[in-house]
């Protein structure tokens, strides 16, 4: 796993980038334990410190984010929020001993981490955008082709989705983090282009991964999560 990590204040086009190779496994840089909510017991959609730093994960209503709450660092609690539940997102935007929320967001709810970034700019710690789709290509269109034969529905174009925010999202200040594998969908380019105004932008290149998902890529999400949570932390001091 690959990072680089860019000041957007100072950038002008591409700013000068650094690279380093994430060593080791993140459980190994976390204090994991199973989580629990707030009665002790597991629940489907939280675990963790019910007074921590919050984690809100926005996904599609589909795929296995839950699978990420096997293991949530000591003093965070993280959740797991459906795109039809984004209504009570703003209430879940709690500040919690001057730890802000942080977003994770899939490429199919990017638009709503960036919307709650923008509305909420002093209610939101950091944005994390996973690409969990990966670019377009002859074998996925294929695919596409055949999940509506049977009646699955098409993908929507994630490009088109967040066109209409993007005059806006220079205006985005707080650290973000775009997770992507080798080749990532056409979002991502333009996410990153035009997220010039955020404390810092960090790029998470995964090595031949044609995308990013929680059953495949556990470990790779944890350790780029930490990361962006130290960022929000340096950012609020």
């Amino acid at each position: 796993m690959f990072f680089h990590t860019q000041p957007s204040t100072v950038r002008a086009g591409r700013a000068e980038s650094i690279r380093f190779v994430v060593n080791g496994t993140a459980s190994d840089r976390m204090d994991a334990g199973i989580g629990v909510g707030a009665t002790g017991e597991r629940t489907a959609d939280r675990a963790g410190d019910p007074s921590g730093r919050r984690v809100i994960f926005l996904h599609p209503g589909k795929g296995a984010w839950w699978r990420l709450l096997d293991h949530v660092p000591s003093g965070q609690e993280w959740l797991t929020l459906p795109a039809s539940g984004a209504a009570r997102l703003s209430s879940m935007l709690v500040e919690r001993g001057g730890r802000r929320p942080v977003l994770v967001a899939s490429a199919m709810t990017a638009p709503l981490a960036i919307v709650a970034a923008l509305d909420f700019p002093d209610q939101v710690g950091g944005v994390m955008i996973v690409d969990d789709v990966g670019a377009e290509s002859p074998l996925r269109r294929r695919w596409n082709a055949l999940s509506a034969h049977f009646g699955r529905p098409r993908p929507v174009d994630l490009t088109s989705r967040i066109s209409e925010l993007e005059a806006e999202l220079p205006a985005v200040r707080l650290p973000v983090t775009l997770m992507q594998g080798s080749e990532p969908a056409e979002l991502f380019s333009r996410l990153e282009s035009r997220l010039t105004g955020c404390r810092t932008l960090t790029v998470v290149a995964v090595p031949d991964a044609a995308a990013v998902r929680p059953r495949t890529h556990a470990a790779e999400l944890r350790g780029a999560l930490l990361a962006l949570v130290s960022a929000v932390e340096r950012a609020q001091l």
